[in-house]
């Protein structure tokens, strides 16, 4: 990937940006999950606890990050105008009483980035700006619990953190528009983490639960510095969010789900879940 900062110090007006890395970005799912999961495979109905397993596929379009710089000489808002995610999970989760769930997932996951504006066509270096890469390890872990129950209508919350660990692959670094490497120009650490917390209304209605609810969320990147660029830190633009969705049971043992986030993160998701 070949990203411009435009308007930015004059030593770096020749500089094009490539870097991978990792993001973050949290698939709630229904959070009334442990009440709906109520027969399992080996376990009769309204046991104890019962596990589950299952795939979670989390597709997030723009993770509308900002960042909250000072230097009037440089603009990292300028650099890029989507941050990507795409996550490929495996899940195991131990529901307790049909009240409570923890949960864990990992697997793998993929970023991509836009520029912020198309670059200008005489520029040859410059014709190249999307960005995918590999899928590498990520991991999330959290709880949901029921909250209260009217019949068949569940208030329930959610807490959810997610990360890919800082590996070989994840780091800023310069090229110049011949796509050489600048001497002396290392490798830009940086950390990133999230957590999301929400809170949501689910009703069963055979063998159908659509749900609705609001989101909190934090999320955190902070490159490092570099000899030509300060530190650098990035947030998600809006905190409160919203989601709703729908999941389909097939006998209680099967469970099916499919999601949309808007106005914190733009994403949607799946999962296909299986109760033991």
């Amino acid at each position: 990937m070949k990203m411009e900062f435009s308007g930015t110090l004059p030593c770096m007006r020749w500089l094009f940006l490539f870097f991978t890395f990792p993001l973050f970005g949290a698939y709630i799912g229904n959070p009334a999950e442990p009440a709906l999961m109520n027969t399992g495979f080996f376990s009769a109905q309204y046991p104890f606890f019962k596990f589950t397993s299952g795939y979670v596929g989390d597709y997030i379009s723009d993770k509308r990050y900002e960042a909250r710089q000072t230097d009037p000489n440089f603009d990292p808002n300028q650099t890029f105008r989507h941050f990507g995610l795409h996550s490929q999970l495996a899940s195991l989760s131990l529901i307790i009483v049909e009240r409570l769930e923890l949960f864990g997932m990992a697997g793998g996951s993929k970023e991509h980035a836009d520029w912020h504006k198309q670059p200008a066509l005489a520029d040859a270096a410059a014709t190249m700006f999307d960005f995918e890469s590999n899928y590498h390890f990520s991991w999330s872990t959290g709880g949901k619990v029921i909250l209260l129950q009217w019949g068949s209508i569940f208030l329930s919350g959610d807490f959810t953190y997610f990360a890919v660990p800082s590996s070989h692959k994840s780091y800023f670094k310069f090229f110049n528009k011949l796509n050489l490497n600048l001497e002396n120009a290392p490798e830009q650490k940086f950390g990133l983490n999230e957590w999301q917390t929400s809170l949501a209304l689910s009703a069963r209605i055979y063998f159908i639960s659509p749900y609705a609810g609001i989101d909190y969320l934090h999320s955190h990147l902070k490159v490092q510095p570099g000899p030509q660029v300060k530190t650098i830190n990035y947030y998600n633009e809006q905190s409160f969010g919203y989601f709703y969705g729908l999941t389909l049971s097939i006998t209680g043992r099967f469970h099916f789900n499919i999601e949309r986030r808007v106005r914190s993160e733009f994403a949607y998701g799946f999962s296909a879940i299986a109760v033991f």
